[in-house]
């Protein structure tokens, strides 16, 4: 019988690795890994999934009697991927549209404000609210030393990335301390950094908002003021 490859990732399709469709048949295009009951696993783009499934090389090598290092494995898909059926259709979303969805994958960000020396000050913080590709909310303690810095230089950069992409920004920061907009930004969880609540007064936000952005994704590049 002729060898059928997994459309998402290039897997040999054998039995025991095969994806199932929405009614629990098997799928004739994916594998296990990348879909199930008619579902994709992974929300990602071809460049994501090469990245993803470059960390599985050993798993890949043991599955197919292959011997690849990492780097000769993602080379591979480099080559392989855009002939798979779930690849071959462009994606139509502008660069701008790819980088908002990017940043809604993204947890973390790191924010980078400039301190008294003039050095930047890169620091990873938690993403609790975004909107676009280039405003990004962040909570954070009054007396931390970003606060400081911002407070002196509001001027900021702010990068996200996942699995290879990325976005690079260059803007400002607002840092935000009026009780409504902390009540309503407010999570359970900070409490365990603000145990007097919403009304905590070294419990405050910070608002990055970017005027310029370096973005790559899916090997896509562009420099764009936004």
């Amino acid at each position: 019988m002729e060898q059928r490859f997994c459309q998402s990732c290039g897997m040999p399709l054998v039995e025991g690795n095969i994806g199932t469709n929405s009614d629990g048949s098997k799928s004739k295009d994916y594998c296990g890994y990348c879909y199930k009951e008619g579902v994709f696993l992974q929300d990602f783009n071809m460049s994501q999934m090469i990245e993803f499934c470059t960390q599985f090389t050993d798993q890949i090598n043991k599955e197919t009697g292959w011997n690849l290092t990492p780097q000769q494995a993602k080379a591979q898909m480099q080559q392989i991927f855009p002939t798979l059926k779930r690849w071959k259709e462009k994606d139509e979303r502008s660069l701008t549209e790819k980088a908002i969805h990017l940043l809604s994958q993204c947890k973390e960000v790191t924010l980078a404000s400039v301190n008294a020396e003039g050095f930047p000050r890169p620091v990873p913080l938690d993403k609790i609210h975004s909107l676009g590709c280039n405003e990004v909310w962040a909570v954070t303690a009054a007396d931390s030393e970003k606060v400081a810095d911002f407070r002196l230089n509001p001027k900021a950069g702010l990068s996200y990335s996942f699995y290879g992409d990325s976005v690079a920004l260059r803007g400002t920061v607002e840092i935000i301390t009026d009780d409504v907009t902390r009540k309503r930004m407010w999570q359970e969880y900070f409490i365990n950094y603000f145990p007097a609540g919403p009304a905590d007064s070294n419990y405050v936000l910070i608002r990055f908002i970017g005027n310029e952005a370096t973005i790559w994704i899916n090997r896509e590049f562009a420099h764009i003021t936004i």
